[in-house]
């Protein structure tokens, strides 16, 4: 074993495990939204599109340290929530127009 294949006391070795989770249930979602255009036809809510991108971003390109786990799973979670609400959105809207 080498110097370089150990790692430092403060490293979280399963850093990767809640960007990873909220990444591939909401970047399919993302990219749906992005080819059918919602963050322009959503208006207010459409912007949460462009929140879910740059947090799940920011929780892939957090330090691996254990002090920050919780910032990650806060900004891996967030932006999976973020990706779910145009979604959410439309099919709200979706039910209110048929019990009408």
């Amino acid at each position: 074993m080498t110097q370089n294949d150990v790692l430092p006391s403060d490293a979280d070795p399963t850093w990767w495990k809640a960007p990873l989770v909220a990444t591939v249930a909401g970047l399919p979602l993302l990219v749906c939204e992005f080819v059918m255009g919602a963050e322009a036809a959503l208006g207010v809510v459409g912007g949460a599109v462009y929140w879910a991108v740059g947090l799940l971003a920011l929780a892939w390109v957090l330090p691996h340290r254990r002090s920050a786990r919780m910032l990650r799973v806060t900004a891996a979670c967030a932006g999976l929530v973020c990706a779910i609400l145009p979604v959410l959105f439309v099919v709200a809207m979706a039910m209110v127009w048929t019990s009408a």
